[in-house]
């Protein structure tokens, strides 16, 4: 059934919009998932740049609607600017309106100020309803992949390579390791992108509800990274889900089994605070970073990765 007209205000998110948002939310999912969507306006206020967030309102039944993105440039291995559709609903009467694609056009709009021309989001494909509104609105499915985990502690894989050495130390992230992190990564991707892991050093020691970012030393000296974050909001999740979107050992360390240290252990804190579920994306052509996780039983997701240009006619 084609959709209607619905006169609403598209506009930015204010603070005064919380309690609307998880009242809308609750009515949608059920349990309240107040705590994600105030993690979510505290980190808008600290960095109003890298996140979009839209409401939609009428006169008579007030806020009506709401999206949450936020801008990217890193995670997962991109390069360029992206948005990231975390989460969104539309009030029951006025849903197959248009008001979810005005505000997917708002975002867009927005995300061209930003230098971003695409839009990424995911989605279960057991959820009708969010899968109608990505075809809808022209989504098509990603060249990428969610692996996803039971986190459990598990024999650890052999390397290919792996020395006789002492055992590494892996240890949570600490502010101070920024300039060792950007280090690894310069080595490992020849950019300086100190810019994005500012923003991921701001989320995981300021955003995410759990710490568990790592870095592995040796000799003192970082050599490796795994930045990492908990949530139990994005994408219509309700429990703790762990996602991990940067991983990093310099090349000098590599075959040494750096890597595999530093994921059992991060498995190994999930486990101790009781999250079910460590997750990743991973480009259908890396082959090796999937064969890595293939070995620490990462498996697909039940969701998927869909993608959108920012300016489309």
């Amino acid at each position: 059934m084609a959709e209607t007209a619905h006169v609403v205000d598209i506009r930015p998110l204010e603070e005064h919009d919380l309690d609307a948002v998880t009242a809308l939310d609750r009515q949608l999912v059920g349990p309240s998932r107040r705590a994600y969507f105030e993690r979510r306006r505290a980190s808008a206020i600290r960095d109003p740049r890298s996140h979009l967030q839209i409401a939609a309102t009428d006169g008579s039944s007030g806020l009506v609607g709401y999206m949450l993105a936020r801008i990217t440039s890193g995670e997962y291995g991109r390069t360029a600017p992206t948005v990231l559709l975390e989460s969104m609903g539309v009030a029951p009467p006025a849903q197959r309106s248009g008001i979810g694609g005005r505000m997917l056009s708002a975002l867009e709009h927005r995300a061209g100020a930003h230098g971003a021309k695409t839009v990424v989001t995911q989605v279960d494909w057991r959820n009708h309803a969010m899968l109608r509104f990505v075809a809808a609105t022209g989504f098509l499915l990603a060249p990428r992949m969610l692996l996803e985990r039971k986190v459990a502690r598990m024999p650890l894989p052999a390397t290919d390579e792996e020395v006789e050495r002492a055992p590494a130390r892996v240890r949570n992230l600490r502010a101070e390791d920024f300039d060792g992190v950007v280090r690894v990564d310069r080595r490992i991707t020849g950019r300086d992108r100190s810019d994005y892991f500012r923003r991921k050093f701001d989320e995981a020691l300021h955003e995410s509800a759990l710490r568990v970012s790592l870095v592995v030393e040796d000799d003192g000296f970082v050599v490796g990274f795994a930045m990492a974050r908990v949530d139990g909001g994005d994408f219509g999740r309700l429990d703790p889900t762990a996602s991990l979107d940067s991983i990093g050992i310099d090349p000098g360390f590599s075959g040494k089994g750096f890597a595999r240290d530093t994921m059992a252990q991060m498995i190994d804190n999930l486990s101790a605070i009781h999250v079910e579920a460590l997750e990743t994306e991973v480009a259908y052509d890396h082959l090796e970073l999937a064969r890595f996780l293939y070995a620490f039983g990462f498996r697909p997701s039940q969701r998927l990765v869909f993608q959108a240009q920012c300016d489309r006619a």
